[in-house]
Parts: C-alpha cells; structure tokens; sequence
C-alpha cells in the first residue's frame, strides 16, 4: 500500500517552515514514499546548460543539487522517491531555438500536443531527470495542469488546451494516450521504475471529472491492469477540493487498475488549516453529496483497486494564510497513513490516539474537548466557507461557493451578487448557517479556554489561539451576510426595522474583521489574517444610503 507524502512550494512564495520537511519524521509517522514537488520546475530541463541566462542556468542549477539532497536524505530514511514531472513542458531556450517543431501553428507559445519532436525532447529531459536522481523509485506525471506559465525558464502547457491545424484532429482520449503510453515505454518499459499518472484537470471535462473518458481510455491503457507499476491518481473530490462533492465518480470506472487517492490536509479553499478542519471522516466516509454508506476508503473495496493514498500534507493553492502552528493540519496528516492501513478505523480513536501522541495531551477533560473540536470542524468549516443553498442548486461541482472566499481573499462583490440571486426563503438558512459555524467555534473556544493551566498552557494557549483567528472571521461573516440579507429586504420594501438591522450587522463586521486582521491574526499561533476585496467599499457605501434616508424622511413638528 502506498502512503506517499509532499510538501507543494508554489514559485515565488515563502517556503513552508514545516517539521514534515524531515523524511525521517514522516516515517515515523507511517508513510512509506515521499513525492518531490520541485522537479515540477524541472520538467523538459535536460541540463542547466540548456538554460541561456547566467541567473536562470544559476537558480536551475540549485534547483537540481537540492532535489538531489532531498532525494538522498529521503532514501536514507526508508521512503521511497518520487519526482513529479509536468507533459507538456521545455526550456524556454529549447522551444526558441526550434519553435515550428515544438508548438502549435501561429501559437509560438503553445506546445503542441501533436509534436513528436516535443513529446520526444520531454521524454529525453526526464530520462536525464531520473539518472540525476538515482534514488528514484518512480515518476508522478502530470498532464492536465501546468506550473509553466509561472516559471520564465519553462514554456508550457496541459494537453487538453491547444487546438491548432495539427493537434485539432486529436481527441481528448487520442491526446491522454499517447501521453501515456510514450511515459509508460520509458519510465515502466525502459527503467523499471512506477508510474503514477495523476488524472487532474484544471479546467472540467478532463480525465479527472469526466467518468465516461475515463471508460473510454480504460481498454486502451498501457501494461498489464493488475501491474502496479503504472497507476492512475485522482483527488477524492469530483472536482477539487471543495465541500458539497461527491467521491470521485471518474476514479471508479477504470475497471480494475490500480488507483491512488490523493488526500489535502490543509484545505486551500477552507483556510488552510489555520483553522481545525479534520478531514477523516470525509476520507472514511465519502463526501457531503454522497449517499451514506456508498463511498470513503471504507466503502471502496469491492469498488477500486486501491494502491494507496497521497497526502499533501502542506501547499496546495496560491497564497495565504500562511500558517504558524501546523497543529490542526498535523491531526490530518497524522490520519492518512492510519486510515489506508485501517479504511474503517474507528473515528473517536483515531482523535483520541493523535491528541495523545502529537499533542501529548493525557488529561481525559482536556483530550474529550479537542477530540469534540475535531468532530465538529467539519461541519464548521462547511456552514462558514460555503453557501449551503448555492452550493445545492450549482449544476456542476466546479466552484461551489461561486469564490467568494478563495485562498485568504474575502470577496464581498461576490457575496452580495450571491444574496441577491437567491429566492428569499433560502436567505434564512444562509444566515443561519453563518450564525451557527460562529457560535460553535465560540463554544470549542471558551471549553478549551478554561482549562489552560500552568502545565498545558503552551500546547493550549496557541490553539485556543487560532480558535479565537477563526470566531472573529466566522462573526465577521456571519454580520456581513445577516446585513446584506437586511439590505437587500430593505431595497425591495424600505422598512426602516430592515434598515436599523442592516446598519447593526454590517458594523458589527466591520468591528469583528478589526478584530481579526488587527488583533487575532497577531497572536501566537495564529495564521495570517484573511484579506478583503471591497469589503469597506461596499459596506460604507450601503452605511451612507441608509444614512441619506434617514436624514431625508420627513420628520414630524415637535
């Protein structure tokens, strides 16, 4: 069973200071391989020399000695080593020497899926990749998404996008192919080595959302079904990872090739475990669209191959917040390898097990207040990052919270564009489930709060931290929605009680976001503060409307 692990670093970001940087900590935790993400910018590099720039052949260069460091210190410590690879990608200088062989007609910067020469120049770049870094067990290719862009050494491109006089006549399926097969000659044919093939697509109707492409592929894939060297890897999620998903559906319908799950334990689109998000009982048990019973690692026996699990145990989005104390994504990262060893592990011991071990916590009353914190978080997190009548009524799974929240950036136009499309008997549950998400985090708060003592007060005192970061932003949420739903009452039926309500709850989240950028965000332990677009344009302008009428209603003679 696999129990891979990595630590995603996006470009141009600040490096996650984390303990699971140390292959022997993961070890210790269970995982048995360690995926190395930086390779992704190495992707279609045969050398540095390849690269024109004095200070791009420079970076490039360090980027090859520390993946070959990380690579022997991971070896040294039992896990096994995977580089991540991107198809379609080259040097910059590479493509510019030879555009018209490498990319799409009259579209210089596109490769073309079509290409042979390009296909070929990014086989040989991996295969120079892999004798670089002997101690790879295997390759996680990726074709449907792109670092590329992001990166001025690279040119790039998933395979789905380009459409020119060569590649048009090339299908989805035509193009997933011959990706697969010409990697699988090479990486399972030639060296003997794994590949991991992961489906994602960034944009829908790719491998990973689309279950009926995947049954197309399915009699056309490369080796043997039962060979475990070649295994396809999809995101739990029919889409990515957001809430209000089914498992996903596409995994399930490859016959019986092997299938590796892959498993976020700090939630890019749910605060990025600055906040308790405990993510097993998903995992066990299926997502929120899921009939019960049906799906979760405990359900799929009968239904997949399943090779393993990959936890990104940190990194995922772009971004904040950037997190200080990993305890809540530790409670995740901690669950994987126990549940691919154990699908139907019982949930209360596997929390109790982890506010033991990683905690150290051994006080029954304190250890049974963060077990219930855990429990609750799901569910927190679903009423406080999503709309829940939104995200029902959404015809796909894509974006079912329409971005109102994205990464740490609160867009508060998208809010209101939001209460205002929905039928007024759904704006109730909206309020509601912004109130109760505040007033549970409020009550796990004040639980944990009062037993700080003398002796637990630097394990508590951090988290009782980051829960205090998320009361303030959920209160701040909870008075932005409750004071656009009265706005928008007042707008169709101009009701001064409407009015009065509007003004009460918008300065409230004025105040409580004061709380949570000025004075939560700083304190020890906590994530950086969430970010604002519009939110004091919109709610100052909606203040000084009401403010006008007021001043303007006739007033009766004293």
């Amino acid at each position: 069973m696999l129990k891979l692990a990595t630590i995603l670093d996006n470009p141009g970001e600040p490096t996650t200071g984390t303990r699971y940087r140390d292959p022997r900590h993961l070890r210790e935790l269970g995982y048995n391989g360690l995926v190395i993400y930086e390779t992704t910018g190495l992707s279609g590099v045969e050398s540095p020399s390849v690269i024109g720039s004095g200070e791009l052949r420079r970076w490039v260069t360090q980027q090859f000695e520390q993946v070959q460091q990380t690579a022997e210190r991971a070896a040294e410590a039992g896990l096994a080593v995977y580089l991540c690879y991107d198809v379609l990608t080259l040097a910059r200088d590479v493509v510019d020497r030879a555009v018209r062989s490498f990319t799409c007609r009259n579209r210089p910067a596109m490769l073309c899926p079509a290409s042979d020469a390009a296909l070929a120049r990014s086989r040989e770049a991996l295969e120079s990749l892999l004798a670089r870094v002997p101690q790879a067990a295997g390759v996680v290719l990726r074709f449907g998404d792109n670092d590329a862009a992001r990166l001025p050494h690279l040119v790039g491109n998933d395979i789905y996008q380009p459409h020119c006089a060569s590649c048009s006549q090339l299908g989805r399926a035509d193009r997933i192919i011959t990706v697969f097969e010409q990697f699988h000659d090479l990486v399972v044919g030639r060296l003997g080595k794994r590949l991991i093939v992961r489906a994602w697509n960034v944009k829908p109707g790719g491998l990973h959302d689309t279950a009926e492409l995947c049954r197309r592929i399915a009699p056309r894939l490369p080796g043997e079904a039962g060979d475990d060297r070649f295994v396809l890897s999809f995101k739990f999620t029919q889409a990515d990872f957001w809430r209000y998903q089914q498992w996903n559906e596409a995994s399930l319908s490859l016959d019986r090739r092997p299938i590796l799950y892959e498993l976020q334990c700090q939630r890019e689109f749910e605060g990025k475990g600055g906040i308790p998000n405990w993510q097993a009982p998903l995992w066990r048990d299926g997502c929120d669209a899921d009939e019960p019973g049906t799906r979760g690692l405990a359900h799929l026996t009968d239904k997949v191959n399943l090779a393993g699990v990959w936890a990104w145990v940190r990194g995922g989005g772009w971004g904040g917040p950037f997190v200080k104390n990993e305890a809540w994504i530790d409670a995740n990262v901690y669950s994987v390898p126990r549940l691919a060893d154990e699908p139907t592990m019982d949930l209360a011991a596997l929390a109790r097990q982890w506010v033991e071990q990683r905690l150290g916590v051994t006080d029954a009353a304190v250890a049974a207040v963060l077990e219930r914190i855990l429990e609750h978080s799901p569910q927190v997190i679903r009423r406080g990052f999503y709309i829940g009548p939104l995200a029902r009524q959404r015809g796909n799974p894509w974006h079912p919270n329409a971005d109102w929240i994205q990464d740490d950036m609160l867009d508060v136009d998208a809010a209101w564009r939001i209460i205002q499309r929905l039928p007024d008997d759904q704006l109730d549950e909206v309020v509601r489930e912004k109130k109760l998400a505040a007033e549970q985090t409020s009550a796990d708060r004040a639980a944990l709060q009062q037993l700080i003592n003398d002796a637990n007060a630097r394990t508590l005192d951090p988290l009782v931290n980051t829960l205090m970061y998320a009361e303030s932003f959920f209160e701040a949420l909870e008075h932005l929605i409750e004071g656009l739903v009265a706005y928008r009452g007042y707008l169709k039926r101009s009701e001064g009680a409407l009015a009065d309500a509007c003004r009460q709850h918008l300065y409230a989240a004025q105040s409580q976001w004061n709380h949570h950028t000025q004075r939560h965000a700083s304190l020890p332990g906590a994530a950086t503060a969430f970010r604002e677009s519009r939110l004091w344009d919109l709610t100052q302008t909606i203040l000084a409307e009401l403010e006008d009428t007021r001043l303007n209603e006739p007033h009766e003679a004293g």
